[in-house]
């Protein structure tokens, strides 16, 4: 007989805790919120939320998104709604920017280190994927400058980029390095692509603004990304590109949006009842606040298990912690090792196209209870001492 198909993306072995999932937690997800969502959108009866959508997105939904974004600290200012246009998640949303932008032979820019699954959208695209630097304050921008000046580099059209809280290695790029690369951008003909799902979840001083709101280039130079899947539900499958209006435009004149209307259209009025009741609202704030403690729990954690052996820099919002080994320690063979401690993660190799951070590996807060991280650092802190005896 064969196995039943699985139901989730998510798959752990019983007694492993698995620190390298950057999933929510299940005890967060606001059912009660989608449920009460649900029953306002179908109990007056309407069809229109089972219908086609409209084509740049659910209209009272970029309405109401638009407000929302507008009043918070993180953005800086006001956006408008037709700056916005719905899609089916960040990952959807970076596959249509590619299509729209790129064509196979193509170079795509990206950061090292980088998130580990973007690579794979890239060569189905037929792109050549590019590694530049990426430091504490984020993508290197001086490094990119030497590479788009040197004659012997290909010249790209897109740069990917995870300007705020960055997946790995935390990182928020500074307001002086965000205004270079869009005039790197402008002055070298490629577009940014500003995966920016992180914003909203800041647990102190908010980020920079969104590298759209910061975009002064003629028509445009930034698609930046936003997504529900980190702040409401990744079941959705809804976010956001927030950009110039001729970037805009050129979203919903895609094959895709004129075939089949509006991305995730009933999702979207799910998200639209939400924010109208306050509920995504109120869902942030208690995400802010739980995070919140994780991370400063996490931060706590390490320093007491590992002390001077592992460095890295609390990264103040979204889900990741980056450590880099000071003693040697090379994650990848150590991985075997933890996982028969009952622990695992993303070892660093996993975010770079050149095999590089052979000493560093990343961990989620999102997942586990605090109980539970504070049970899987030590296991990890056992495994990294049993595995260099």
């Amino acid at each position: 007989m064969t196995a039943p198909l699985p139901s989730l993306l998510i798959s752990i072995s019983d007694g492993v805790i698995d620190l390298g999932w950057g999933h929510p937690s299940p005890r967060l997800h606001p059912t009660d919120a989608l449920a009460a969502a649900a029953q306002s959108v179908l109990g007056t009866r309407s069809a229109a939320p089972l219908q086609y959508g409209a084509v740049q997105g659910f209209g009272p939904l970029l309405e109401s998104l638009a407000a929302y974004l507008s009043t918070q600290e993180s953005y800086g200012g006001p956006v408008a709604p037709d700056s916005l246009f719905l899609t089916a998640g960040a990952s959807a949303a970076i596959d249509l920017a590619t299509t729209l932008y790129a064509t196979a032979g193509d170079t795509v820019v990206v950061e090292e280190p980088t998130y580990y699954l973007i690579g794979q959208i890239f060569i189905d695209h037929g792109l050549n994927v590019v590694g530049v630097p990426a430091d504490g304050d984020g993508l290197d921008t001086d490094a990119l400058a030497e590479l788009l000046e040197s004659s012997e580099s290909p010249k790209p059209k897109l740069l990917y980029t995870i300007p705020t809280y960055q997946n790995p290695n935390g990182s928020v790029l500074p307001v002086q390095r965000r205004r270079h690369l869009i005039e790197l951008a402008r002055r070298h003909g490629f577009t940014i692509i500003a995966d920016e799902v992180y914003q909203l979840l800041h647990y102190g001083a908010p980020p920079p603004p969104p590298m759209a709101m910061l975009d002064d280039s003629p028509g445009g130079c930034v698609i930046s990304l936003g997504s529900f899947s980190k702040v409401l539900s990744p079941g959705l499958r809804l976010g956001w590109v927030h950009a110039a209006p001729g970037i805009v435009r050129r979203f919903v004149e895609s094959g895709v949006a004129a075939s089949g209307g509006g991305l995730s259209h009933f999702a979207a009025t799910l998200a639209h009842a939400t924010l109208e009741m306050g509920l995504l609202q109120e869902n942030i704030e208690t995400l802010r606040r739980v995070y919140g403690q994780r991370h400063d729990d996490v931060a706590g954690l390490l320093r007491a298990e590992f002390g001077e052996t592992v460095d890295f820099t609390p990264p103040g919002g979204g889900y990741f912690y980056w450590l880099t080994f000071t003693n040697g320690v090379n994650t990848d063979a150590l991985l075997p090792a933890a996982r028969e401690s009952g622990v695992s993660y993303r070892p660093g190799t996993a975010f770079s196209a050149s095999g590089g951070f052979a000493d560093a590996l990343r961990i989620s807060l999102s997942l586990y209870e605090t109980d539970e991280l504070a049970e899987g650092i030590r296991r990890l802190g056992r495994a990294t001492r049993n595995g260099r005896r």
